[in-house]
């Protein structure tokens, strides 16, 4: 029984970058695509956290090889003569990137590609409580914590958990919503998708099937204080992940790539990504 539609799984790809002819993994992406024309064309996208993709000059992202089924570690660069060519989220709170993919380099190399609809398999907050997703509604992270990247594998690890709060006033105040579910150093730029429900209480809906709900980019800590019995004075300050995740809601993944989307669809090419990509 799948409760998780395979390409959603797919769609996840690790971002790492090159240590010493060694790549160290980092972080975690999603692919995306928006429609362009009725014909069915899509503009393809990378979609992460702006703190990933900070003070790097080129990322490393995996790809299957259609033809063998080989893993290829495929370098994407970060800008074009000294312009960084991702987009950032207007609000410098809002910790989204998005980096525009050339997918007639894709085609070309034979590389398999999965992506959510960025507008079929996503819903906005809005959206998701109108189809009876709220407090305590569950949903799953798929993601890369703490390097957990198999050498053979592209297959993320997922973790289940629920919406904690989603209020539009939370949404208001701090730009995220809050789920309960328990991320690590990696997880950052993990997508967020519902767990599809058959039952609700009566008078209320159940949404049926998996959609994407947000992008992870960071948790709460809990701090407590040491404090010196004899001075008073605090001598230590620990740190623990409360379980508490910040995640960024579908809508501001939507406000980057209607920036990007024109700009491209104007230009009649791909994005400006290398030749060796």
């Amino acid at each position: 029984m799948a409760l998780i539609p395979q390409f959603f799984i797919n769609s996840v790809v690790s971002i790492g970058i090159s240590n010493n002819s060694h790549t160290a993994w980092i972080g975690t992406g999603f692919f995306c695509v928006r429609k362009v024309d009725k014909d069915g064309n899509v503009i393809p996208f990378l979609v992460t956290n702006r703190h990933v993709l900070e003070r790097q000059n080129t990322i490393i992202l995996r790809f299957t090889d259609k033809s063998n089924g080989n893993l290829k570690e495929v370098p994407a660069p970060l800008s074009k003569n000294g312009n960084v060519i991702y987009k950032l989220h207007p609000n410098s709170k809002i910790d989204i990137a998005v980096l525009p993919l050339n997918g007639k380099f894709i085609v070309d190399n034979n590389l398999e590609f999965n992506a959510f609809d960025i507008d079929e398999n996503a819903l906005t907050t809005e959206e998701l409580r109108k189809e009876g997703v709220d407090e305590g509604s569950l949903i799953y992270m798929l993601g890369y914590p703490m390097g957990l990247v198999n050498v053979n594998s592209k297959l993320p690890i997922c973790r289940l958990g629920c919406v904690a709060r989603m209020s539009e006033e939370q949404i208001q105040e701090t730009g995220n919503l809050l789920v309960d579910i328990q991320n690590f150093p990696g997880n950052s730029g993990s997508p967020i998708v519902t767990r599809p429900e058959m039952m609700a209480i009566s008078g209320t809906k159940a949404l049926d099937r998996s959609v994407l709900l947000g992008i992870v980019y960071s948790y709460i800590p809990y701090r407590e204080n040491l404090v010196n019995q004899q001075t008073r004075e605090i001598v230590e300050t620990r740190s623990e992940n409360s379980g508490i995740a910040l995640v960024h809601p579908v809508e501001q993944i939507r406000q980057v790539v209607d920036f990007l989307v024109p700009q491209f669809v104007n230009k009649g090419t791909d994005a400006e990504v290398p030749e060796d990509m």
